[in-house]
């Protein structure tokens, strides 16, 4: 009967965890406190019309499986808790999840961008950026050129190379300033 209880907990928890590449975003619950919502689901059909715009040989887009954003804006400070900001970053952690850019302010911001990584190839990324009025995730599924990120955008997804780089550039500005 434990044996039972414990199979049955273990499956019943199944989709709190991360599947492969793609991740649960359930944030849901901050819609009704954001002043501005962005809610991208490209997968399947409408991906695969989308990268027929966008794809030729060598484009680094080729493979995409999925790209799902959610990206929270709000008037004040406090509106997501940090557990909010937590079950996101639990399911970019362990064995297969290659975190390569973490950056944590004192003022409560933090940006972790992690690879994740199958049979040593990328297969997969996540940017998870909070800031005190803003939170956004972005799950990228399927293998992707990183220098290619930019062309996303054509499918109307938030210029992620952009974002990338003024994070970068934010944080050599706070390595400069401690020096």
């Amino acid at each position: 009967m434990n044996t039972y209880f414990v199979l049955f907990s273990m499956l019943a928890s199944a989709p709190l965890l991360a599947q492969g590449a793609r991740i649960q975003i359930n944030l849901d619950h901050l819609k009704a406190k954001a002043d501005e919502v962005v809610n991208v689901n490209l997968d399947g059909a409408m991906l695969a019309q989308g990268m027929k715009l966008l794809t030729h040989e060598g484009s680094g887009l080729e493979g995409l499986q999925g790209v799902y954003v959610r990206s929270y804006s709000f008037d004040k400070p406090g509106a997501y808790t940090e557990a909010d900001v937590d079950a996101i970053r639990k399911q970019i952690t362990g064995p297969n999840w290659v975190p390569f850019v973490e950056v944590e302010k004192k003022d409560g911001e933090s940006v972790r961008i992690a690879a994740y990584m199958e049979q040593g190839k990328q297969a997969g990324l996540v940017v998870l950026a909070a800031e005190p009025k803003e939170l956004t995730v972005v799950n990228i599924v399927g293998p992707i050129d990183l220098s290619k990120l930019g062309q996303l955008h054509k499918l109307g997804i938030p210029p992620l190379v952009r974002e990338l780089r003024r994070k970068e550039k934010e944080k050599e500005k706070t390595k400069k300033e401690e020096i």
